[in-house]
């Protein structure tokens, strides 16, 4: 089935980035690398994947394809792939990140209009060897570590997807390596388990010995035990907006004291004494949020920006 019918067929909806849509301008697929797909129930890693009649059983068979395809030559590599995935769920860890490629989740998971995958991923990328997306898909756990572990990431884009703290999950995305940079959250949910249970550590982490630029969160809702934690003092290119993080303790920790945070509302459950007991942050490059904790109430923060 070609791409432009599969779009007219209502299966899935248009993707824009930045304006422009992603698929289908006009009605016209605005693709230009290959196009890959994942049926999880009925799928076979043994065919070629290029068709739903021929697709692969399993993402990381698909992405296997994908990134020997872009590495193939010149022309491959100056292209972005596209996945297409679709199951109940799908339960695998993914060891090696998807190149320029967008995996898009489609169909229906029980009463998730996303694809579910099911696992940990561990990923040690550099250099151009990532430009990774994910779209429309909802991630759980099956260990008590994080969703995604990423070592010096080299472009990652999560867009409408979900993080659900399944299994005791110490952190949705951990950002770990010596340098990293463009990671972009958009649009997404990352939030407790059915009991109620945070991500343990928080919810997105960036480690001591990262140095990172390009960070950006928008439009989305976070849960944690801490909200957003950026330990190393080397973050440059932050962003933080029009999010919602509800935290047990900290909404944000952000020891690089460089992330610009406007026009979010921070939620924590902890009784602060002040502020700046529950928002650790830069109060120079903040503006426009709320805060709300159980002492002080709901609060424009900070009040002298």
């Amino acid at each position: 089935m070609g791409i432009d019918k599969f779009r007219r067929k209502s299966v899935f909806k248009a993707i824009s980035v930045n304006g422009i849509d992603l698929y289908g301008g006009l009605g016209l697929p605005a693709i230009q690398g290959k196009v890959y797909y994942v049926e999880g129930n009925v799928g076979l890693d043994t065919q070629d994947g290029l068709s739903w009649d021929k697709a692969k059983k399993t993402l990381a068979s698909a992405i296997t394809a994908s990134n020997a395809n872009i590495a193939a030559g010149l022309s491959g590599y100056a292209s972005r792939n596209t996945i297409f995935v679709k199951a109940d769920a799908i339960t695998e860890d993914l060891t090696v990140p998807p190149v320029k490629c967008d995996v898009i989740g489609c169909g229906s998971c029980n009463e998730q209009n996303r694809t579910r995958i099911i696992g940990a991923h561990a990923w040690t990328c550099s250099g151009t060897l990532m430009g990774s997306a994910f779209y429309n898909i909802e991630f759980w756990n099956d260990a008590a570590t994080a969703i995604f572990t990423v070592a010096s990431v080299a472009g990652l884009y999560f867009g409408n997807c979900q993080f659900v703290a399944k299994a005791d999950a110490i952190h949705a995305i951990h950002i770990t390596g010596a340098t990293g940079h463009d990671l972009k959250i958009e649009n997404c949910r990352i939030i407790n388990d059915e009991a109620n249970d945070p991500f343990d550590t928080a919810a997105i982490l960036i480690a001591t010995t990262t140095t990172f630029w390009n960070f950006e969160i928008k439009d989305s809702y976070i849960e944690g035990d801490i909200g957003i934690k950026i330990d190393t003092t080397n973050l440059y290119n932050g962003r933080l907006d029009k999010c919602v993080v509800k935290a047990v303790t900290l909404p944000l920790d952000d020891n690089s004291d460089d992330l610009v945070w406007t026009n979010n509302i921070f939620i924590s459950a902890a009784n602060a004494t002040t502020p700046n007991n529950v928002i650790d942050a830069n109060v120079k490059l903040g503006g426009g949020n709320y805060l709300t904790d159980g002492t002080v109430g709901t609060i424009l923060y900070p009040v002298n920006a």
